[in-house]
């Protein structure tokens, strides 16, 4: 039975853990998928952690089921990042000012929502009846779980703004083409100094000089920055290319190799990512957190800080976007997991007003619903 591909594994150094990713062979293994169960919405108060990541107490109103999506708001767009015009960037800027502006005891503040995301993607809860810390990476909740992070928080920037049109750009680090305005560089709302500077909303101190323009991205894991000549970014293009071939095409054939294996109520955490998961996701993370930080790697090299870097969201929009073209692929075989363990797992998130509400994996798989 396989187990794995694309293992994206964590170095765990001095307490801290480190995104690294490394692209395997397909591996095999003999061991029997546990029978399980869903899992429950974790409870708050079962956080553990050492790294501050677990949520302040929650004092709001009881917690409600997130039943549908608001079909009478106005259908989102979400722009690859590299074609934003000035009047958007200055739109998005004011919407992360909003944000920081609000009191980190506040579920929507800046610093809580890179909190809960700490909490989720380190490992900070406790599943009581199944005494194990529940785990979103490595594995089939990977993709459902972002996505709910990326509406409720755009969900939260549009109502900070009085805006329901407003959506989060997308990263679109996929794309190659060496034809202006590239997408695969840092994107200008990012990069360009007006927006590289301690005043502005979008910017994080911790990223990666190799991520400076016009370095164009890499996939594989690069240590330490080069001189990208014009020589070196034309390699640097046709592997990128090849690896997403790869890890969307001939490596994610079917369900098993591109959601990452199974994980239930009971079940064992972190048997095999899934190939999107593991590369370019991992990588792209890992190019740009800055190696020369405290701790190394971080904002987005290092899964306790992610989130306090806004372009993690653009990132994220561009693996949410990946996972809706994988099924569009030819092959009768890509597809969304059925299994009603999955379907039915529970997540907890706050909402544009501040509430916290129960979600379920199943409502998450209609794309264009998420984006109302």
């Amino acid at each position: 039975m396989f187990c794995g591909v694309g293992s994206c594994f964590s170095v765990r150094s001095r307490g801290l853990t480190t995104l690294v990713v490394s692209l395997v062979v397909l591996t095999f293994s003999c061991t029997r998928r546990v029978q399980g169960l869903p899992f429950p919405a974790p409870d708050f108060k079962n956080c553990n952690n050492t790294e501050g990541c677990c949520p302040p107490p929650y004092n709001g109103a009881p917690i409600q089921d997130f039943y549908v999506f608001d079909t009478t708001l106005p259908l989102r767009i979400r722009q690859p990042a590299h074609l934003l015009d000035d009047a958007y960037i200055a739109k998005y800027q004011r919407a992360y000012q909003l944000l920081r502006e609000l009191p980190e005891s506040d579920g929507r503040s800046w610093k809580y929502q890179a909190k809960l995301h700490c909490a989720y993607c380190d490992a900070a809860f406790y599943v009581p009846t199944d005494n194990r810390r529940l785990e979103i990476h490595f594995g089939w909740l990977f993709l459902a779980w972002h996505r709910f992070f990326l509406y409720f928080h755009e969900r939260i920037l549009a109502k900070l703004l009085d805006d329901d049109t407003f959506a989060l750009p997308f990263w679109n680090w996929d794309n190659q083409s060496s034809d202006p305005p590239l997408a695969n560089v840092l994107p200008y709302a990012f990069a360009n100094k007006k927006y590289q500077n301690k005043s502005s909303s979008l910017y994080d101190v911790n990223r990666n000089e190799c991520t400076k323009r016009p370095n164009i991205i890499d996939f594989q894991i690069t240590l330490e920055c080069v001189n990208q000549t014009a020589t070196l970014k034309a390699s640097l293009r046709e592997a990128n290319n090849r690896i997403m071939y790869t890890q969307m095409v001939t490596g994610a054939p079917i369900r098993r190799l591109f959601f990452g294996e199974s994980y239930e109520l009971g079940g064992v955490a972190g048997l095999g990512a899934g190939t999107l998961e593991a590369i370019p996701h991992g990588t792209v993370h890992f190019w740009t957190g800055n190696p020369k930080a405290t701790p190394p790697f971080a904002d987005m090299g290092i899964f306790r800080y992610s989130a306090y870097d806004p372009i993690f969201f653009a990132h994220h929009g561009n693996v949410d976007r990946l996972w809706e073209l994988w099924k569009t692929l030819p092959g009768g075989n890509r597809k969304d997991i059925t299994d009603p363990d999955y379907l039915n797992t529970e997540f907890l998130f706050y909402d544009e007003n501040g509430n916290l509400v129960k979600v379920k994996i199943s409502q998450a798989l209609n794309a264009i619903s998420t984006l109302r």
